[in-house]
């Protein structure tokens, strides 16, 4: 990577001072910038105190045995406390197991490792990570746009919004709510202007894509 993708520091979480001194080294030859905690509360503690972060891209990589509390119960209050979190969490562990993993997983961790690991191997799961932060950090914002952009529309122009959708014309929706045509028009205009949209087929796409994100 010539550029790094996250616009945020990655979030290492690691008690083990030498190992986090070999990581940031690493993790800064492969052109990542980071910041070390040393525990899960000093983490939690740095997003209490700065949340607007939470929506830059980027992901943390937390040890699972910390000496409060734990990597995934960090991750459990991360994801508790800031829902639109979108840093995707990769946890480390030198004692792993089958059951340890599934419930990292289940508890939506993006990502374990064992160590020893292969470093080569950290970096790429580490750009897989950032990637869908981006990815995430996109669908939030396309979200909270279209929210705006409908909360923008007056009570009428939603009727006709939703008629359009079900692919009627100008004409029958004119037909079916009293209106001249060219009333009709008038308020597609508008409803196309304050969507940010040039055709039906761009509103039924955001339409589409708004209800599936909400349904995941």
């Amino acid at each position: 990577m010539s550029e790094p993708l996250h616009q945020h520091p990655i979030q290492l979480i690691e008690d083990d001072i030498a190992l986090a001194q070999s990581l940031l080294m690493l993790l800064s030859a492969s052109n990542f910038t980071c910041v070390h905690y040393k525990s899960a509360e000093e983490f939690l503690a740095a997003v209490k105190s700065n949340p607007q972060a939470l929506l830059l891209p980027t992901c943390v990589v937390s040890d699972i045995r910390l000496p409060k509390l734990s990597g995934m119960d960090m991750m459990a209050l991360l994801r508790k406390e800031h829902p639109d979190c979108v840093w995707p969490v990769i946890l480390v562990t030198g004692h792993a197991d089958v059951a340890m993993a599934v419930d990292a997983m289940h508890m939506g961790a993006f990502d374990f490792l064992t160590k020893p690991f292969d470093p080569f191997l950290l970096t790429q799961k580490l750009t897989t990570a950032v990637e869908k932060s981006v990815q995430i950090k996109a669908t939030h914002d396309f979200v909270a746009t279209y929210e705006q952009r409908v909360a923008q529309l007056s009570e009428q122009e939603r009727k006709i919004y939703s008629m359009i959708l079900e692919n009627q014309t100008s004409r029958e929706i004119a037909e079916t709510l009293g209106n001249s045509t060219r009333t009709i028009e008038v308020h597609r205009a508008s409803i196309f202007k304050k969507m940010g949209v040039v055709s039906v087929l761009d509103l039924a796409k955001n339409s589409e894509r708004y209800a599936l994100t909400k349904q995941a």
